[in-house]
């Protein structure tokens, strides 16, 4: 199988049953005047299988032979979530079970408009068969096409289908092969009931009894049943990808997820993106620009080539037709990608769709096939790339020093402690931000990441808001900063120990409040506070709690004093902190709140509330706090660019030399940035060592 994976650049276009036959001559040839090297179908399950043994491929094959003519490559993205009528009539016990007990029946949606979504359980044993069938069969027929360039076997996999936002009575699958399937797993994790019953807190004599959980509110049982349904999702995204590669050992073969950033896609209805990226020949997303999608991609692919292959750059519906787009649009969302590390990009889509609420949006050209704004963007943005794809497949971004901590379990606490995750993303998108304003690259670990001691080469660890710990996650984290790491911890640390089960009677958890000589005495949710200001407490509390608090209605936030006087604010909650032989860094109401203290060769700095969604609303207290921990630590922005604020920038390294530099001007100002030595704005022009970029402006720079 080829490695040397190409830059891609290039659209979905076909979703059948649009666009119309008509068009596709026209349209491919466009795209081939357009700048395209690749090109993306939908074969679709539904579409495509008619019958147990009557297929349906006369669209793909000439739509595969256009490619081929006008010189695209192409992608084939098997679609399984619009199940045949014939599948779902032959197994009628098929279809995913809720958690309230009710099936999910086949439906048509705006992105599914020829029905069957979102077809049979995962876990259901002819489905499954079937579905490898198909994908199979259409592996053996494109396998061999001149026009064939990759596969593409999961569209944005998720477990909650038709309910995204997650709500427990809706959660799946509850259905018998899920049950049973869930049960085995606990028996191989657990070994005997004796140990489930410990962690659980129950008293099951046998395995039969075992009840799935249909909430959140006693924790770990929840916890192993959504980590089972993620699982699910890999073995199902690994068969797919072994089939691929069994029948074509040729091409590459991958699946692109919304990247889990907790605001679409999360860990309870989603998927791992860590773990699905992990079988894959190289990795993809849907993606948009900004800080956190590309973040959360390239941290997932782990050295993988990337792709962003569905670019949302272009969005819209019905109610709400696109914006217009120009050159200055298409560079602010995908240079910083490339600068992220991404190889490639595919717009969702070339024409507008017509079909259902989806309509006339998302496309590069007008509905009649015509040129818009946004297509002479397009064209003019690749044309000037194309001399430079093949050395930016060749380069690698400045390896990160900082590591941000997004645990899937912690995810799914959170959301048994407040049944939304929006906070938790709060904390974690607020650090990374910060970085990314100061030009400080950051990567995302996960919790078998850092079980794992996956730390190579981070310097400064950030664990946002980290209730939930296990205890090889402690152990290793220990020893990762006894060695000389330094850690920035949010409050209370490991305080639910998912290895046990068990809220900690001390904290930090996990046995690190012995181990540190650190212990929160106190705490309080901030509103208890009678100097918390802001938002009230919304979400997650129990009926019996919210009736005890009555009319009690403090803030969320909090004033804290660091040692320099500067003020900062503390969210949710407060702990108090043991000083012993901590070294206080800042007090709320005379009590310590942040401290620091070396643990073997590294340092620890603990705080005993959370800060990362307050971090741009106190920017020179959060300058101060941060920047004492990455002097610690030893990272600092990288020399080779000196930026006035505002610029934001990427190096990309060819041969371990500095062959690209993004910058990108996030304010409301002209600011310049003085590079390593002379260089040339690829779309700008402007030439030379030190370059001034108008508000908005990005460029991507080359020597």
């Amino acid at each position: 199988m080829k490695t040397n994976h190409p830059f891609i650049f290039g659209a979905q276009y076909y979703r059948a049953p649009t666009p119309e036959p008509e068009c596709w001559e026209s349209d491919l040839q466009r795209m081939h005047e357009l700048g395209f090297n690749h090109v993306k179908f939908w074969v679709q399950w539904r579409w495509s299988h008619r019958a147990p043994d009557r297929f349906v491929f006369d669209d793909i094959d000439r739509l595969m032979d256009l490619s081929d003519k006008n010189g695209l490559s192409v992608t084939l993205n098997t679609i399984f979530d619009v199940a045949p009528s014939w599948v779902l009539k032959e197994w009628p016990d098929s279809h995913p079970v809720t958690a309230d007990g009710l099936p999910v029946l086949p439906r048509a949606f705006c992105f599914r408009q020829i029905g069957g979504f979102p077809g049979p359980c995962l876990n259901h044993p002819e489905a499954k068969q079937a579905r490898n069938h198909f994908l199979e069969t259409t592996v053996k027929r494109y396998a061999d096409h001149p026009a064939m360039g990759m596969w593409d076997v999961w569209n944005e996999p998720e477990q909650n289908f038709v309910n995204r936002h997650p709500t427990v009575d809706k959660l799946t699958c509850f259905c018998p092969h899920c049950l049973a399937g869930f049960t085995e797993e606990l028996k191989n994790q657990y070994g005997t009931i004796e140990a489930l019953n410990a962690v659980w807190g129950r008293c099951y004599e046998d395995w039969d009894e075992i009840e799935a959980p249909r909430n959140g509110q006693t924790i770990k049982d929840f916890i192993d049943f959504r980590r089972y349904q993620l699982r699910v999702m890999e073995r199902e995204a690994k068969a797919r990808l072994d089939c691929v590669k069994a029948n074509d050992p040729n091409h590459p073969a991958y699946l692109h997820v919304v990247p889990n950033t907790m605001r679409i896609f999360n860990s309870v209805t989603g998927v791992d993106d860590f773990a699905m990226a992990e079988p894959c020949d190289l990795f993809a997303s849907t993606s948009n620009g900004g800080a956190i999608w590309p973040n959360q991609l390239i941290s997932a692919g782990r050295g993988k080539t990337c792709y962003n292959v569905e670019s949302h750059l272009n969005a819209g519906q019905i109610s709400l037709h696109q914006k217009p787009l120009e050159l200055d649009d298409v560079l602010s969302d995908l240079l910083p990608q490339i600068g992220a590390g991404v190889k490639g990009f595919l717009f969702w889509q070339y024409r507008p769709e017509v079909l259902g609420t989806e309509a006339p949006a998302w496309g590069l050209v007008r509905p009649d096939g015509s040129d818009r704004p946004v297509t002479r963007a397009v064209q003019q943005f690749g044309e000037a790339l194309a001399p430079f794809m093949q050395q930016l497949i060749e380069c690698t971004p400045e390896p990160a020093q900082v590591a941000i901590w997004k645990s899937t379990r912690n995810e799914l606490f959170e959301f048994c402690a407040r049944g939304d995750l929006s906070r938790l993303a709060d904390h974690i998108e607020g650090y990374r931000i910060w970085f990314r304003k100061h030009n400080i690259p950051t990567i995302n670990i996960n919790d078998a990441l850092l079980e794992q001691s996956a730390l190579d080469g981070i310097k400064l660890l950030v664990m946002p808001s980290c209730y939930c710990l296990t205890e090889a996650e402690a152990i290793a984290l220990d020893q990762w900063v006894r060695n000389g790491g330094t850690l920035l911890c949010e409050s209370h640390l490991g305080a639910w120990n998912e290895t046990a089960g068990r809220h900690e009677r001390t904290v930090p958890g996990c046995g690190l409040a012995s181990t540190w000589n650190l212990h929160e005495v106190d705490s309080c949710a901030s509103i208890h506070l009678s100097d918390s200001v802001g938002e009230p407490m919304a979400g997650g509390i129990n009926p019996d709690v919210a009736k005890a608090l009555g009319e009690e209605g403090g803030g969320l936030y909090f004033p804290i004093t660091l040692n320099s006087g500067e003020t900062l604010l503390g969210a949710d909650t407060f702990a108090e902190l043991t000083n012993g032989d901590w070294t206080p860094i800042a007090k709320h109401d005379g009590k310590t709140v942040i401290a620091t203290r070396a643990i073997g060769s590294g340092t620890v700095f603990y705080c005993g509330t959370n800060l990362g969604c307050t971090l741009d609303q106190c920017p020179e207290a959060a300058n101060s706090l941060l920047f004492q921990t990455m002097e610690k630590a030893g990272v600092s922005s990288p020399p080779l660019v000196k930026a006035d604020p505002g610029i934001q920038f990427d190096i990309l390294y060819r041969n371990e030399a500095p062959a690209f530099i993004v910058l990108q001007n996030t304010g409301n100002e002209p600011a310049t940035a003085n590079l390593d030595g002379p260089r040339k704005g690829l779309f700008s022009g402007k030439t030379g060592s030190s370059i001034t970029l108008t508000p908005g402006e990005t460029d991507l720079f080359h020597t």
